[in-house]
C-alpha cells in the first residue's frame, strides 16, 4: 500500500482464481480500513508540501539525522550532495518534486549500501553465519528476504527503524541462511541468537504505518 501504487492485492503463485473472491469478502473490513487510510494518507501529502519532501531525515538505525536543503540550479537533474555536519543538499531542479525523490531514492540507497551491508556481515561474522551475498534495495512489502542461494535483501527503509528492530531483521535474515522456513528449527535458532524477540513481529508491522508519507513516492526498483 502506498500513495504511488494505491492499495495492492498480492496473490501467491499456484493460488486458487476461484477462492480469490471469497478471500476479499472476508477481509472487506481491513480492507475498508486501508483504504480509508490511505485517502487520508493522500489528502494530507495534497495540502502538507513537507509531506511530499522532507526537511529532516531521521534514520534511528544507524543513528543519523540529516537536515535536508533544496537548491535550485541549471542542472537538468538533481543530485543529493552531502555536506558537514550532516546536511544533505539537493541540487538542481528542486521545484520537480518526482526529480528530488529519485535523487533521495539514489541517496538512500547509496547510504544503505554504506551502513547496512557492513552491518550485515559483522553480525554473520559475530554469530558464526556464511553469508554469500548481499542486497540494498527498495523494496513494496518486505523488510528483508533470503534466496535460496543464500543472497540476503535489505530494504533501505530498515534505516527509519528502532536500532534493535533493525538488528532483529538482520539476524533474522540470517538465521534464514540456515533454514529457508518459519519451522521450530528457525524459531529456536533465532532465539539462540536473538533471545527475547518473540513481539518483534508484531512491532515491525506497526512500523510500516510510521514510515514518513514522503517515502511512500519514492521509485521502488
Amino acid at each position: 500500500m502506498s500513495l504511488r501504487d494505491g492499495l495492492v492485492v498480492v496473490i501467491p503463485r499456484r493460488f486458487s482464481i476461484r477462492r480469490i473472491q471469497g478471500v476479499l469478502e472476508e477481509s472487506r473490513a481491513w480492507l475498508e480500513r486501508a483504504a480509508s487510510a490511505l485517502e487520508a494518507k493522500r489528502k494530507l501529502a495534497e495540502s502538507e508540501p513537507g509531506v511530499l519532501l522532507p526537511e529532516r531525515i531521521s534514520l534511528p538505525a544507524i543513528g543519523e539525522e540529516w537536515t535536508v536543503e533544496y537548491r535550485a540550479t541549471d542542472s537538468l537533474r538533481v543530485m543529493a550532495v552531502e555536506r558537514e555536519g550532516n546536511h544533505l543538499v539537493l541540487f538542481g531542479r528542486s521545484e520537480d518534486v518526482v526529480a528530488c525523490r529519485v535523487a533521495l531514492e539514489r541517496w538512500l540507497n547509496r547510504k544503505g549500501h554504506q551502513k547496512l551491508e557492513p552491518w550485515l556481515m559483522h553480525l554473520a561474522d559475530e554469530h558464526g553465519f556464511k553469508l554469500k551475498r548481499v542486497v540494498v534495495r527498495s523494496q513494496r512489502t518486505r523488510w528483508g528476504s533470503c534466496s535460496h542461494s543464500g543472497t540476503v535483501s535489505l530494504n533501505v527503509r530498515l534505516m527509519f527503524l528502532p536500532e534493535d528492530l533493525a538488528r532483529h531483521v538482520l539476524i533474522h535474515e540470517l538465521c534464514h541462511t540456515v533454514h529457508m522456513n518459519h519451522s521450530s528449527q528457525f524459531k529456536a535458532l533465532l532465539e539462540q541468537h536473538e533471545p527475547g524477540c518473540r513481539g518483534s513481529r508484531s512491532r515491525l508491522r506497526k512500523e510500516w504505518s510510521t514510515l514518513p508519507l514522503w517515502l511512500d513516492g519514492i521509485l521502488l526498483r
